[in-house]
């Protein structure tokens, strides 16, 4: 786990891309359940927002794309990718239990599937998402 790692379970988190050019923020979290992860509403810092996000976003290197776990209405997550250039919005096949993303590089996003039960590892290809 990196130091840049954010927990599934944290509150409010402000996240600035590399590059400095962009911030991601979600304020006002709630808990999906008690004692569950966090939920809230995705703004960056274009004006643009999602709801139902969870806070453990992470930004790719180049500062292009953001990713972040969204909500489904079976408290699952789908993994969502933001590419804040061309202002497109992608999701990744399948769900997840609880996404902790911890690495978003060369194209590649790492990260563990419900950290504290069952951990699973993932490892998915942006070029798979962007199909």
């Amino acid at each position: 786990m990196s130091k840049e790692t954010i927990s599934p379970w944290d509150g409010a988190v402000s996240l600035e891309s590399p590059d400095g050019k962009f911030q991601a923020e979600i304020k006002d979290t709630i808990e999906i359940a008690m004692g569950a992860p966090t939920s809230g509403t995705l703004r960056l810092s274009d004006g643009r927002q999602w709801e139902s996000c969870n806070v453990s976003m992470i930004w790719s290197t180049d500062s292009r794309y953001l990713a972040v776990p969204q909500w489904t209405r079976n408290r699952n997550q789908r993994l969502m990718i933001i590419d804040v250039i061309e202002h497109h919005t992608f999701h990744a096949k399948g769900e997840f239990r609880v996404l902790q993303l911890e690495k978003f590089q060369d194209g590649i996003i790492e990260g563990i599937d419900s950290p504290i039960h069952m951990p699973k590892q993932v490892r998915i290809e942006l070029n798979e998402i962007l199909k």
